[in-house]
Parts: structure tokens; sequence; C-alpha cells
């Protein structure tokens, strides 16, 4: 074979482009403008422009340094997930070995083109999609295209051929030979290989938005389009009464930030920042920050059985010998003689240092239990090797034996083609076709083993030609993740519905589902079944179909679809190019990362960095519990904005200075916003909440009694606040000492609230004893930040406060506690 000459191969790089995928990378400045977009960062952005043009170049610099602050914080989280996933996707850096102008040569796969010939042997990844011209014995694993995790057999093609070329002719880009070698010649590289047609699917799959994402969208747009209408009442008013219009425009300003609950932005960020890291302690790497939460809605989740559920790797469960004796525990002292028989040949029908994992178990349990026997042979030389053909799925290798002129043959393969080597009758073939379903039926893969010996005799071309005796079946199989049954429980105690999607037979997908305890929705559909329905006739089977076997990677795309279309928060999990679609519409993808393509951890939200099925559930409960918290501190939130939309609308009526400046909502949000965040987040599940039922798809963030409890106790605070300023006024004391107690007040008012809304059931008290240390730290930060702005010159200035007497603080103190906690009492008969 001479391949393509040196200067074609350049031309064809030329033409085609380097065999890789293109990976695309977002922009410095696309992610800065996307932050810039947020209205309260513009709002920050217009206050500092109007405060520079008066002159106030104080306020203008601290307005502008809280901006790029948050810029830099959101650059740096997501650069530090993009460097993560890059990790991931150099996993596996690839080699190539090529025939060029009839030399072979060693090159990095991004070099290959179309039309090279290709060395492929055990243990080697397929570089590109192609069809092979040599082979012996040559197996591919193609789980991560096709979801079976059995070895695929690669026949010859015929040198006339030139298309098109059967499935056992093809050899893809990322698959794994595990035994066997050959050459293939290259057909398609880089995104033009089956795992590139996926690819591009992908791109045309919009993302969905999550639910939370949809629910704090529609809750912070009615919020601004009311502030919106009534700030130009607001401009108009003030600048009919006053005629400073600029400083109209900046009373404006103050109002929408007061009224926009721009903290819940931050929340959120808080929430699935913190929620990505302690998750990440569990081996699961977020590439999209909300993807927990929305976990935590999931109704059903939709798992490939190959290495999610099975650990994608093959161990002997049992010996089936031909007397029908069969052996489940591998104890060496308790092993019979038969047993002995079917372990040495099913070893000597398999490579000494083999690749193939199936005969790696083989040998693996075989030099355990015959240790020091005589049924080992490790010192015996190969003689001849009978390969697998596809009109015959059976191996043979036949031995030098210590015996001159005596060859050794163990035989192994599938069980239909020792029956034949051995000539059995109808009746007995039928007979242990029975045994063998019956075993494949409990998720078994068995093979048949047989044995033969030429004595003073060459050994025949074909081992149709030899004299076999049948010596038993080994039982393999890809055993269920240990973790896995007790995962599947929770989830079904959390009321999620377990799917199994897979592309192997459907017995071995239900004997899969009773081992891990899927009792109920154990019905089953095939992928052929799936293309005869009808999306009436489908969406009535999904209520009872708990397994859909022999699914091709649309079909998945059209389960997920069909689960969505009624309702339900779908999250998919899967490793292979197989899975790449689905992961990518699926409301929550979830890929593997040890062993998933590219392409699948592109496609995903969630990558588990162990492959553990347990991993899951965890976050799971993370995501119910960020839910959770995040009512608690929308509630919250809505509550402390009362009094400060309060206090901003009553220049308009009264004609008094402004009481808050733009400076002041910042220092709350510095102050107490993302303290509170911080409190909110450390909590756990309340008690009784870790198992109830996954909130339905149009619930509410904020539900109508949580929204009323939060304005009446907004309400209170404001009108407190109203009596001390008015009081203070008829008192004669000045605008800027009656603003530092009122500042005080609310400060702690603000503290006495998020104390009540440390749980919805009440007991605040029990809850604040669970919190970790470093919180109680955070309220003296913040204690301590409110104290030194009132003892500087420059901070007096920038936030108009005056030093006030000390019984003035201890009273702005005590009723700022009043002023929350007083809803402790009522809370517990207000939620009956």
């Amino acid at each position: 074979m001479e391949g393509l000459s040196f200067q074609q191969a350049s031309e064809l790089l030329q033409k085609f482009g380097p065999n890789e995928s293109k990976l695309k990378k977002t922009s410095f400045w696309r992610i800065s403008l996307s932050i810039l977009a947020e209205p309260m960062l513009s709002l920050l952005l217009a206050c500092g422009f109007i405060y520079a043009l008066l002159g106030n170049l104080e306020e203008a610099i601290t307005l502008s340094i809280a901006v790029i602050a948050v810029i830099s914080l959101t650059i740096y989280q997501k650069n530090k997930s993009e460097k993560a996933l890059e990790s991931l996707r150099k996993l596996s850096p690839l080699r190539a070995k090529v025939i060029r102008s009839g030399k072979k040569i060693e090159i990095d796969s991004a070099f290959i083109v179309p039309g090279d010939l290709v060395f492929l042997s055990e243990g080697d990844k397929v570089p590109a999609d192609g069809y092979l011209v040599d082979g012996l014995n040559l197996h591919s694993d193609e789980s991560l295209l096709t979801g079976e995790s059995i070895p695929v057999l690669k026949e010859e093609t015929d040198p006339n051929n030139k298309g098109p070329y059967s499935e056992s002719q093809k050899v893809y880009s990322g698959t794994k030979i595990v035994s066997g070698e050959g050459i293939f010649k290259v057909l398609f590289t880089g995104d033009s290989t089956y795992i590139g047609s996926i690819g591009r699917e992908m791109g045309e799959i919009s993302e969905s938005e999550s639910p939370l994402q949809k629910e704090a969208k529609r809750f912070t747009t009615f919020f601004f389009l009311g502030a919106l209408v009534i700030s130009i009442f607001l401009t108009y008013g003030l600048g009919i009464r006053n005629g400073n219009w600029m400083h109209a425009v900046l009373a404006a300003l103050t109002f929408l930030m007061a009224v926009l609950p721009e903290e819940i932005p931050v929340v959120l960020s808080i929430f699935f920042s913190l929620g990505a890291w302690r998750i990440s302690k569990s081996g699961v790497l977020t590439r999209r920050l909300n993807s927990i939460e929305s976990l935590g809605a999931a109704t059903v989740l939709c798992v490939d059985k190959t290495g999610t559920l099975t650990e994608n790797q093959m161990k002997v469960r049992g010996l089936v010998s031909s007397s029908e004796n069969s052996l489940f525990e591998f104890k060496t002292p308790e092993v019979e003689e038969e047993f002995h028989l079917l372990l040495e040949f099913s070893i000597l029908a398999s490579k000494k240092d083999p690749f193939d994992p199936m005969e790696k178990a083989i040998r693996e349990l075989g030099f355990n239990l015959l240790y020091d026997t005589e049924h080992l042979h490790t010192d015996w030389t190969l003689e001849k090797e009978y390969p697998l053909s596809p009109k015959l799925l059976a191996l043979s290798y036949a031995w030098n034996s210590e015996e001159p002129g005596t060859f050794v043959i163990g035989t192994k393969g599938a069980p239909e083609a020792i029956f034949d080597l051995c000539h059995f009758s109808e009746e007995k073939t039928s007979y242990w076709e029975k045994i063998t379903e019956k075993y494949s039926l409990q998720g078994y893969r068995a093979i048949g083993v047989a044995r033969s010996r030429i004595v003073n005799s060459s050994l025949p071309d074909n081992q149709h030609d030899l004299t076999f005796e049948f010596l038993g079946l080994i039982l393999l199989e890809d055993p269920i993740r240990e973790t896995v049954p007790s995962s599947v429980s929770e989830c079904i105690r959390a009321g999620i519905r377990v799917i199994i999607i897979t592309g192997d037979h459907s017995g071995t997908a239900k004997a899969v589902a009773s081992k891990i305890g899927l009792q109920d929705h154990k019905e089953s559909i095939t992928g052929d079944e799936l293309e005869k329905l009808s999306e009436e006739e489908l969406d009535s089977k999904l209520n009872t179909v708990g397994i859909f076997s022999r699914i091709k990677p649309a079909q998945k795309l059209k389960i997920v679809r069909a689960f969505q279309k009624k309702g339900e928060i779908v999250a998919m999990t899967g490793d292979g190019v197989n899975d790449a679609l689905a992961l990518q519409a699926a409301h929550i993808g979830i890929s593997m990362g040890k062993r998933g393509t590219d392409v699948a951890r592109e496609a995903s939200d969630l990558v588990l960095l162990d492959d553990n099925f347990s991993s899951i559930v965890k976050s799971v409960f993370l995501g119910r519990r960020i839910y959770e918290n995040i009512q608690k501190s929308v509630s919250y939130i809505l509550s402390v904005h009362i009094p400060i939309i309060g206090m901003s609308l009553l220049p308009a009526f009264t004609g008094d200075p402004i009481f808050f400046f733009p400076a002041h909502i910042l220092l709350l949000e510095l102050i107490i916003d993302p303290t509170c965040s911080i409190v909110f987040e450390s909590l756990d599940l309340e008690k009784g909440d870790r198992y109830s039922s996954p909130r339905r798809k149009n619930s509410s963030l904020i539900t109508l009694s949580r929204f009323t409890l939060s304005f009446f106790q907004g309400a209170v605070v404001l009108i407190i606040l109203l009596s001390m300023n008015f009081w203070m006024q008829e008192k004669g004391i000045n605008e800027n000492q009656i603003r530092s107690s009122g500042f005080i007040f609310l400060v702690v008012s603000n503290f006495s609230l998020m104390l009540t809304n440390l749980t919805h059931k009440g007991g605040f008290i029990s809850i604040l004893r669970s919190l970790h240390s470093s919180v109680f730290w955070i309220f003296f930060l913040a204690a301590s930040t409110l104290i030194a702005s009132f003892q500087f010159e420059f901070s007096l200035r920038l936030f108009g406060f005056q030093r006030i007497p000390i019984e003035w603080v201890i009273f702005s103190i005590l009723l700022g506690l009043i002023s929350g906690l007083v809803f402790e009492v009522r809370k517990i008969r207000f939620f009956r």
C-alpha cells in the first residue's frame, strides 16, 4: 500500500482543514456587553454619569468601581468554567500511524486527511471515519456512538467496492479498538465525521431557559416596567415643584434603583456559584450555573444504561458447565474440576495479554481461581489463530503443549457458533439455546467455550475441520454501579421518574431495571416500535413505559421532546455522541467526564468528573435547597424594598430633600444584601422538604401568601421609619441627623427581617444555631462597615450623614429589631 503522497496530503489538508472539532469560545467583549445589559448596571452607570455632570466625582467614582467589580467577578467565573472544561477536552490527545508515499509514519491526528491509510491496533482510538481495507479479528467498542457495550467485529472491504459500505465495514471517529489489528481508509475528517454531523445538529437546538430564569425574568420585568412609569411622573413632579430637572432625574433614577429588585440577579449569581462550588466537592463540574437549581425541579430523569447505571466494564459473574451445573460464588476451595476445565480453556481461547474487556475479565478470574494448579499454561506458545468472521462468531487459538507433536485448541464465541462447531443435534441445540436465553434475560452475556486436541498432525486451515468438545458457558455482565440502587431509590422517594434509554437489548435493560429497583415502570418500547407510534400514541405510552431499548440518537431526542411536551422537566444523562442531541435539548444535560466525548460534554450542563451516578442525586437535593433558599431570599428582598420605595417617593409628595442617595442603595447592596444572600444560601432544606414532590413547572417564585407577608413586613418598617422622620422634623432636628438615624434603623430592621425569613415555618432560633460560625463573622463585618461610615469625613459627606447621640443610636436599633421580629409570632398561623 502506497497511501497518499506528502504533496497530496498537504493539498487535501488545505482543502478540508485540520481533523479536529471547532471549539467556540466567548470573547471578553461579548461577556462584558452581556453583563452591561443588566438593568441594574445600566442604572448605576447612568447615575455615575449624572453625578459626574453635577461635579460630584466621589459618587461617580464609587458607582463606577461597583460596576467594574461586578464585571470582573462575572468574567473570572466564566473563565474558570472554560478552563475546567478545556482540561476535560484534552483528556485524550491523539496520535496516528499512517502510510504516506509507501512509508509508515506517526503524525498528529489533526493532520489526517480523506484518503489516508491509517493503522489500527488494540487500544487505539479511531481518529476519523472510514472503512476497513485490511484487518485481522478487529473489534471496535462503539458504545459512545450506539450505547452498546459489546464490541463490534469489523470485516474487510472488497478492493473493488466503491461504496456504499456496510456498518460492519465502517469505523468511526472516537471509537476504540479492543482487539485485533487492521488498516482503514479515511473518508471523513473533522466536522464531516459522524461526530461532527451530530455537533452541527446540536447547534440548531436552542437552549432551554431554566424554570427559575423564566420566573425571575417575569418578576423583575413586572417591577421594572411599573417603576419606570412611576419614575416618569416622579421626574415631572419634582421638576415642576423645584425647577431643578437634573435633581429630579437623579431622584427618579434613585427610585428606579430602589424599586428594581436588583438583588435578585446577585442572589441568583451567589447561590448558583456557591452551589457549583459545593457540588464540585462531589465530583460535578457545573458548566451552566443555573442547571443545579433546574435539576431540583426535574420530574423525569432519562439515563443511559451503559456506563451510567453500569460500570462499562465486563466481569465474569457465573459459570455453567456442560453437565448444566452452575457456579456464581467464586471461592477457590469450592471450585469443582469441571469449572477448572471451563476456565482453563476460556483462557486458552484468549490472548496472553488481552485488551478486550471480556478477555481481561476471564483472565482475571481464571488466574485467581486456578492459581497454583496445572490448569494455567503461561509457558505455552501460540501456534495458530483462527479469527472470528461474520459467518462464524467463534475464535480459536491453537497452542504448542508440553507433549511433543500435540496441539491444544481453546475456542470461545457466541453460543450458537460453539454449538455449531461441536456439531450439536437440533434437539440439543434448542435445549442449550433455551438455557442461554434464560441467562440473557437475567442481564448476562453468555459465551460458549469448547476444546479440541490434535496429535501428530498439522493444524487445518479452517476451525470447522477440528473436532470440538463443549465445555459450558461463561456468563459475563457489565455490573451495576454500587451506589446506583440506593440513588435510584432516593430519586423515586423524591418524586422523580427514572427512565432507562439504551441501545442494548430490551431483555438486558429489563434485567438492569430490576436490579436497580425500578419495579414499576418496566414496560419496554424498542426503537423500531417507537418509529411506528404517532405523537398521540407515544404521549399515552409515556405514563407506563420505563425502558426504551435499541434506541438510536435521533430517537433519544424524540423521547426527550415527548416528555417535555407533556410538561415534564427533563434531565438526561449520557456519555457519548449518541447522547449529545438529547443532552442539548433536555432542560438539564448531564455528561460523563472520564469517558465522555467532547461533543457530549459541550452539549451538557453538568459534567460528572468521576462518572458517579449518585452525584446526580446530590445535585437534585442541592437544587431543591437552592430554590427553597432563593424563595426565602426573595421574600426578604421584597420586604426590605418597601421602606426604600416609600422613602424614595416621599420628596414628590412633601417636597422634602431626597432621603436616599444612590450611594445609600449601593451601601445596602454591599453590606446587607450579599450578606443575607450568603446566610440564606447556607441553610439546609427544612424538615420534610427533602422528599417532597418536585415543584410544578408553572409554580411561582413567590406565592400570594408569601408576597402578602413580605409586603406587610416592609409596610410596618416603612410606617415606623416615616413616623421617626416626621417626629424628628417636628423636633427641629436637621436633615443629615434624621437621615443618619433612619439609615441605622433601616439596616437593623433589614437584619431582623432577614432573621424572621430564615424559615417559613417559624422558629428561626433553632436554625440560627445551626448556621456556620462564619455567618456571625459576616454580621460583625457588616456592623463594622456601618460604624465606619460614621467615622470619616469622606463617608459622612458621601452619604449625607452626621454623627448622632448614642441614645438615638440605641433607640434606632431597638425599633429596627422590633419592626421585623414582631412577625415571627404571627408567621406560623399565617401559613397554616
